[in-house]
């Protein structure tokens, strides 16, 4: 079974990553970056990325100020993208250690569940009130929902 591809959104706050947010999409085409940036970027944020092409196209789009920098090697990525390095190594560390696999059907859910608890990693007394508003305001999904 091939990688799902994940387009990764972390906002920096210098010395710790602030919101978080990934989305699987079928490509990593313009259209589908370009609907991604118009969901989560606001009028004159600053965008950073790698130097993949469809990035440009798509963010000529958007009202942002974009940055992007060609990574010459693997190695040099982490250093220049590091909270998406940092939040890609979260996530297949947490799929591998708890689920051990997930299948690209249900991906989305998995990337959104952990989103979730890293945006709330600093309102640990809030987390139980929130987790149930989510709960209750959740469409629930059936076992044959699952498994269609």
């Amino acid at each position: 079974m091939g990688k799902g591809k994940v387009v990764v959104s972390v906002e920096d706050r210098g010395r710790k990553a602030g919101f978080a947010k990934m989305s699987k999409v079928d490509s990593m085409s313009g259209n589908n970056i370009s609907r991604i940036a118009g969901d989560h970027l606001t009028d004159n944020s600053k965008v950073k990325t790698d130097g993949w092409p469809a990035y440009r196209s798509a963010l000529k789009e958007q009202n942002v100020e974009h940055e992007y920098v060609v990574v010459g090697s693997g190695k040099e990525a982490p250093k220049l993208l590091p909270w998406v390095h940092t939040m890609l190594a979260n996530i297949k560390g947490n799929i591998r250690g708890v689920y051990r696999g997930v299948s690209n059907k249900h991906l989305q859910r998995y990337l959104d569940e952990f989103s979730y608890r890293f945006n709330r990693r600093f309102w640990e007394d809030q987390l139980f009130g929130r987790a149930l508003c989510a709960c209750l305001n959740t469409h629930t999904i059936t076992y044959s929902e699952l498994k269609a």
